[in-house]
């Protein structure tokens, strides 16, 4: 991990953690604390970076509503507003957006070929079906 602030790999990691359980460091150059959070899209928010994203991925996977994702999650134990996930989606959908059209480039077609099947025809003579070409996405 390298100092936000000086860019320095002078870094210490401190034995306390954040509230929410990230790991805590300290730079032995400048002196700055920091945490695995900072300078993060969600760094601010009260929420573990996981849920959130969790939520913006089911909001726009399922075009779930944004009241039916806090009552969803109200369930689960976790409060937060409808427009806490507004504001949550607006940060985080240009980022998801972008690692997926980097992802989609590294993509290639492999063709698999099935076996012909035979099967009892209705008269109790056996046809043979043709082959059936599937296509599998390797990532």
């Amino acid at each position: 991990m390298q100092c936000l602030s000086c860019g320095s790999a002078n870094v210490a990691e401190r034995l306390e953690r954040t509230a929410q359980g990230y790991r805590r460091f300290r730079c032995r150059e400048c002196g700055r604390q920091f945490n695995e959070r900072t300078a993060g899209v969600l760094n601010r928010t009260q929420y573990p970076s996981d849920v959130i994203a969790l939520v913006v991925l089911w909001r726009l996977r399922y075009r779930l509503t944004l009241r039916d994702l806090s009552e969803m999650f109200l369930a689960r134990g976790l409060v937060f507003s409808y427009e806490a996930v507004r504001e949550w989606e607006a940060k985080l959908t240009p980022i998801l957006s972008d690692e997926l059209r980097q992802r989609r480039g590294r993509r290639r077609l492999t063709p698999t070929w099935m076996r012909p099947t035979s099967r009892p025809a209705g008269d109790g003579a056996i046809s043979t079906g043709r082959s059936i070409a599937m296509v599998r996405w390797l990532m």
